[in-house]
């Protein structure tokens, strides 16, 4: 079994009364070290029960341990009633990417009082789409260079899906921008998720914006799908402990041996859990290998009690010389660190090798270059 080592002094980050926007929670951190500096950027609030604001704040650290809290927001809902993510926002996976930091997030177009006291609405031009009249969760990107100032540049997924998880690629695969994401035509924690679980999809897009696309309908003549994303199924649930869903967690990371990928599972119960898998280096729609059984699981009471019993949900794996310091949510309250060799988190998921399922055009044309020379 791979070894998991928890912060003794968990969690590292929990509700704050000393924050009026976040005395409620302190969950689900994305994380990323630039050299000296440990930055995050965690979901908030404040009387979320009550009220169902929704923001993301800032921390940083010296030790990847310590962490001190900005006084104010990082991120709020968008003041335009217009867009996406003009409810809530929650829920990040930063990247770092050509030298400045992109963070994608979850975003509602309604908070969640409002939407629970019978309010709803339509989008911009009467718009009838769910990520309107039913509050799916729509996933937008925003970079930073300096954790001050911050630009937003619009969704990354489309206003027909409730969609989540996402995370983008370091780097460019092939030319293109990748990311991760987890798609549904429901929202994912309902009884639908029994008949059609959520899966992990690949997508590849020359610009950021990837599965963007809100054409209304598919035209009769269309030929070319330009509307259709270049997007793949990645992984679905295989064993009982995901048999809910599956999702990504922090951004998947480069090593020789391919891209180390962590994802979280929930099975019927609702018990979150942690599995990890590697995907191909030139083409990671190819699952080289995948870890039968979970690499984590909620054991301390911590872990155990909280406002969503048994959930622990990771959102970043920051790599420090050999280690990886895996920063996860817990209970949807706190923000907690486990620590793990990255040496031996390849060894162990390569005991796991799968049989190839594709043979992609990428694949090919490399054994053509080899006949070829």
């Amino acid at each position: 079994m791979l070894k998991i080592r928890r912060y003794k002094n968990n969690p590292i980050l929990g509700p704050n009364p000393n924050l009026s926007w976040g005395r409620d929670e302190a969950r689900n951190p994305g994380a990323v070290f630039d050299g000296a500096k440990f930055h995050m950027v965690f979901t908030a609030s404040t009387n979320i029960l009550g009220g169902g604001d929704m923001v993301l704040g800032y921390a940083q650290s010296s030790d990847g341990v310590h962490f001190e809290c900005a006084p104010e927001p990082f991120l709020c809902p968008s003041p335009n009633p217009n867009d996406f993510d003009h409810g809530t926002v929650e829920d990040c996976r930063i990247t770092k990417f050509e030298g400045q930091y992109y963070i994608a997030y979850a975003g509602r177009s309604l908070n969640l009082k409002d939407f629970a006291d019978g309010v709803r609405r339509l989008g911009p031009d009467k718009n009838r789409n769910p990520t309107w009249t039913d509050n799916f969760r729509r996933v937008g990107l925003v970079v930073t260079r300096d954790w001050k100032q911050v630009n937003r540049l619009g969704p990354v997924t489309s206003e027909h899906m409730s969609d989540a998880n996402v995370m983008l690629f370091p780097e460019k695969i092939n030319g293109k921008y990748v990311m991760l994401h987890r798609p549904t035509p429901f929202i994912a924690w309902t009884l639908p998720l029994i008949y059609n679980p959520g899966c992990i999809w690949i997508s590849f897009a020359d610009n950021m914006t990837c599965c963007a696309s809100d054409a209304k309908e598919m035209p009769w003549d269309m030929k070319d799908g330009r509307d259709i994303p270049d997007d793949h199924l990645l992984i679905k649930p295989e064993y009982e402990w995901e048999k809910l869903k599956v999702g990504g967690s922090g951004v998947p990371i480069p090593t020789d041996d391919g891209w180390l990928t962590f994802y979280h599972a929930v099975d019927r119960d609702g018990v979150y859990r942690v599995g990890l898998m590697l995907l191909d280096r030139d083409d990671p729609r190819r699952v080289i290998a995948r870890s039968p059984q979970p690499i984590m699981e909620p054991q301390e009471s911590y872990e155990l009690n909280g406002l969503y019993p048994k959930c622990i949900f990771p959102c970043a794996n920051v790599v420090v010389d050999d280690e990886i310091f895996m920063y996860y949510g817990m209970v949807d309250l706190y923000c907690g660190l486990v620590i793990l060799s990255l040496r031996e988190a390849l060894d162990y998921v390569l005991q796991f090798r799968q049989k190839s399922k594709i043979v992609s055009s990428w694949a090919k044309e490399r054994k053509l270059e080899e006949v070829c020379s």
